[in-house]
C-alpha cells in the first residue's frame, strides 16, 4: 500500500509506525493531504484526518470507492501527486533537524 501525507513534525512517529508495517509513505506539503490507493481498482481519500492528532490506531472517515471509472481517475491524480512528494525518511530527517515546533 502507498500512502501520500502531509508529514509534520507530530506525526512523525506513526509514519515510522506506518513504514515498519511494509506501506510506502510520501509527503507532500498540502496542509492535511492524506490519499491511500490500494490498486486501481480501489482508492480511499480521507475526508476528515485531523493531521495535528493523526494516529493508527483512530479511524478517519473517508471517500472509498470501487467504481472503475473513478478509481482510475484518484489513482491517476494519486500517481502526479507520487510523483511531486518525497520519501517519508526524507522529510523526517529534515523535521528532526529543525527540532519540535515551538510552542
Amino acid at each position: 500500500m502507498r500512502a501520500i501525507i502531509d508529514i509534520s513534525y507530530q506525526v512523525i512517529e506513526p509514519v515510522r509506525e506506518m513504514i515498519a508495517i511494509g506501506e510506502e509513505v510520501r509527503h507532500i506539503d498540502q496542509h492535511g493531504i492524506t490519499f491511500v490507493v490500494f490498486d486501481r481498482k480501489i482508492s480511499i481519500s480521507a475526508i476528515n484526518a485531523e493531521v495535528k492528532r493523526i494516529s493508527l490506531n483512530e479511524p478517519v472517515s473517508g471517500l472509498w470507492t470501487d467504481d472503475p471509472a473513478y478509481a482510475q481517475y484518484l489513482a491517476s491524480t494519486f500517481e502526479m501527486v507520487w510523483r511531486q512528494s518525497v520519501p517519508a525518511e526524507q522529510r523526517i530527517q529534515e523535521l528532526l533537524e529543525r527540532g519540535p515546533p515551538q510552542a
